[in-house]
């Protein structure tokens, strides 16, 4: 997702003129592409770090949670996964959810005629 919506913002930003509005909807939907990839990074590096520390990979029981009798540390690595899941999902939710928000800006932006005013 990232790298097409970067040649997206690309091309947005270097080919055309935008109005506020629609440079504004470009600016949300960059921090919510960037969240998205920030927290998958996050996530790749400290899955490295917990293969390292925990070759067997975290106690968990047979419904998928932490077993009681964890180590403070794995403990740690649990809440950091379950975090950043959650703000990857808000973050990619968000960066699909700004799309439409974006493509109906930027047509407004493109063409302000009669047969947008249609649509709108």
């Amino acid at each position: 997702m990232p790298g097409g919506w970067l040649i997206e913002q690309h091309t947005l930003r270097t080919q055309r003129h935008l109005d506020q509005a629609t440079d504004d909807a470009v600016r949300l939907k960059d921090l919510a592409v960037i969240g998205s990839a920030f927290t998958n990074i996050a996530t790749i590096a400290a899955g490295q770090l917990l293969k390292r520390e925990f070759p067997q990979g975290l106690p968990l029981d047979a419904e998928g949670n932490l077993a009681s009798d964890a180590s403070l540390r794995g403990k740690r690595y649990y809440r950091c996964f379950t975090m950043m899941r959650m703000l990857n999902r808000v973050f990619a939710a968000g960066s699909i959810g700004f799309t439409p928000r974006v493509n109906f800006n930027i047509l407004r932006s493109y063409r302000p005629g009669t047969i947008f005013r249609l649509f709108t």
